[in-house]
């Protein structure tokens, strides 16, 4: 994690293949209202690996190092650790309580 927020020049986005420098310029500016100065573009492997004589392979992908005309600044309590924290317990419980319900409503049918 960074220790400042604050004067971010560049980020680092991780695309699809098929996206051009023209078309993420375009997406960054009209979806995020970001000034964008340059981007490069950089395709990448995914990455394979080999378990029991199979071999498993990632999709590939393009990194895109975007550099801003000017620079942002994200407020450091924007997503706080407890918020995602609590938020991934939320979405825990839901997942957890759909299974059982769907347990007893087949035990109910049945």
């Amino acid at each position: 994690m960074p220790t400042s927020f604050t004067n971010i020049q560049g980020i680092a986005l991780k695309t699809i293949p098929s996206a051009t420098k023209i078309k993420i310029k375009h997406i960054l500016e009209s979806l995020y209202g970001f000034l964008v100065e340059r981007v490069q573009t950089l395709n990448m492997k995914g990455k394979k690996k080999k378990r029991g004589g199979i071999l498993f392979a990632k999709p590939d992908y393009k990194k895109a190092y975007v550099t801003l005309k000017t620079p942002l600044s994200i407020d450091m309590n924007l997503f706080s650790l407890k918020m995602v924290e609590d938020a991934r317990k939320r979405m825990n419980k839901k997942n957890v309580s759909s299974v059982v319900e769907d347990e007893e409503e087949e035990e109910v049918l049945a």
